[in-house]
């Protein structure tokens, strides 16, 4: 250093260069950040099952029975534009078999946005016999596109998120 505790001419150009890189680099995981952020003004397409003799359909939310194991073959399906979350809701019935439920509906019918066990009442009727019994449902509720596949809300934009905010910590 010289006398009077400035730098060279040479090192101040080299540390404005990077002070401006690193502006960009901010600006540029911002501007990431918020695009994986906004949603779509279209309407939401979300994964349900395929359709079976065994299942039934209510607005873009088909429920499949009498299933072996807790999943279905899915198909996507387009959401009204009041339904803004896929959904997807499993539950053990006894006997080995499972019910679910896939597809589409409006974020206020839910207290979470990821997967929950959530303690139900279950109800069974048969020739004039009714049976309830408590029962766990596997709850998961999404909010982008086709999210509700295999259950699983951690996606894509979530490690990206990570990834970017690595980055902006660590200026690399």
């Amino acid at each position: 250093m010289r006398s009077g505790g400035r730098r060279p001419p040479g090192r101040r150009r080299e540390i404005q260069k990077f002070l401006e890189l690193s502006k960009k680099c901010r600006l540029f995981t911002m501007l990431i950040l918020l695009l994986t952020m906004i949603q779509p003004t279209s309407s939401l397409t979300c994964l349900t099952c395929m359709y079976t003799s065994s299942t039934t359909q209510l607005d873009n939310f088909r429920v499949s029975t009498r299933l072996s194991r807790p999943q279905c073959s899915m198909e996507p399906i387009k959401c009204d534009r009041d339904q803004d979350v896929c959904v997807t809701i499993t539950m053990h019935v006894g006997g080995g078999d499972y019910w679910m439920g896939a597809g589409c509906d409006r974020r206020v019918n839910f207290q979470h946005m990821s997967c929950q066990n959530v303690r139900t009442m279950s109800r069974n009727v048969q020739l004039g016999y009714v049976q309830e019994r408590r029962a766990m449902q596997r709850v998961c509720v999404c909010a982008r596109d086709l999210c509700n596949q295999h259950s699983n809300p951690f996606q894509l934009p979530v490690i990206l998120i990570f990834l970017l905010s690595f980055l902006f910590i660590f200026q690399l």
